[in-house]
This record gives structure tokens, sequence and C-alpha cells, in this order.
């Protein structure tokens, strides 16, 4: 009977990850992994999703440095992203943590990048590109700076749907989104009223955004 050793990877106060490959493979078979190749380093690539959520994680158990599908680690205790992968071809979802920094997180997500429900401060050290829409919403953001680039998707800050707010970010100063939000120009998180986001940049000297980019995700009122 093959014996495993109880709880030595699995719990522990900081990252522990495993140092031999019988170790890797005793979390991967613990966590539902499939379809994984372990690197030299010990980091696996998996072909397919990871899903992690709801498993009392305070850190990840494992490095993982290529997802071809989704990587989910939300509703847990995280602390800290390290061993996300470096690369993840579909969604990225490691909301409703405790993260006060997206350091260690994927530098390329091709699809959406969720981080909402966290304590995060700024975005500083996350993510470079996403492809889908990138969801920092329900953080306790101070500043708009450090967005990753983002291909046709949008940005959700504070629970508004804001590609208007990534839009603007190089031409303002200082953009605070209340000031967004107080002008109610997004209405049931799909709507754009045409009129109100006019008035907005006017009053505010700004240029308008491509109409055409914001219809690929909304309905606009005239």
């Amino acid at each position: 009977m093959k014996h495993i050793k109880p709880y030595r990877i699995f719990e522990s106060a900081s990252p522990n990850f495993p140092t031999t490959r019988e170790e890797v493979i005793e979390v991967c078979e613990k966590y539902d992994i499939r379809k994984y190749t372990i690197n030299d380093d010990l980091s696996i690539d998996v072909n397919g999703n990871v899903f992690l959520n709801i498993q009392d994680l305070k850190y990840l158990p494992l490095i993982f440095n290529y997802v071809s599908g989704y990587f989910s680690c939300n509703r847990n205790m995280l602390v800290s992203l390290e061993g996300s992968p470096q690369t993840v071809n579909g969604n990225f979802d490691c909301g409703y943590n405790e993260l006060k920094t997206l350091e260690g997180s994927p530098q390329t997500v091709s699809g959406n990048f969720s981080c909402y429900g966290n304590e995060l401060v700024s975005l500083e050290g996350g993510l470079q590109t996403v492809g889908g829409y990138f969801d920092c919403s329900l953080n306790k953001l101070k500043d708009l700076e450090h967005f990753p680039e983002v291909g046709d998707g949008i940005i959700i800050v504070e629970n508004k749907v804001n590609l208007l707010v990534y839009t603007f970010i190089e031409n303002a100063d200082s953009f605070m989104i209340e000031d967004f939000n107080d002008y109610e120009i997004v209405r049931n998180r799909d709507t754009v009223m045409l009129d109100r986001l006019q008035t907005f940049i006017k009053d505010n000297n700004l240029e308008m955004p491509d109409l055409e980019k914001i219809k690929k995700h909304y309905k606009i009122i005239e």
C-alpha cells in the first residue's frame, strides 16, 4: 500500500512547494489535477483546467508554469499568488481571498482576469497582458495605475464596468472613480448613456473614446 506523508506538504504557514517529483504527484492527486507534465524545476504544465476553489488555502500548493485552460483559486484565504502559472490560455480567477498584492500573478492571461473581493490597495506587480476583461472590483484601491494591457476587453472597477476608465487613464493626471460614477454613465453593467458620457468628457476636458469599440461590450443609449 502506498504510503502518503500526511499533510506535510499540504498544510503550512508559508509557501512549502514540493521538493520531489513524488511529492508533486501527491499534490496533483489531492487536488484532482490531471493531464500535467512535471518540468525539471518541479513546476507543472497543465493541459486543461485547474480548480482550487474553496480549499482553505493560504498559499498555492504547487508551482504552476503553464495552464492551457482555466485557473481558478477563488474563495480561499490566499495571501500570496506565488506559484501561479506564468501563462494561462483561459481565465484566471483569484477572487475572494486575502490578497494585498498581485505579485506572483501570471504575466499573460488570454481570457479574463478576476481579482475582485480582495484587500488590494494597488495593482503594482500584477500581470502585464490580459485578453478579456480585468475585474479588480471590491478592493481598496487608492489609485488607478498599473493596469495591465487589455486587448479588446474591459476594466471593471468598484462594480462599474469601466472600459472608459482605462481609456482615460493616459489623458487624466488624476482620475477618480467616484467622479465617473457620479455621472451614472453605465447602467445595469451593460448600457452606456451617451449624453452623460458626452457631458462627462466635456466637463473633464477629455477625448471621446472609440464608440465602435465600446459597442462590442455595451448597448449605447443616445
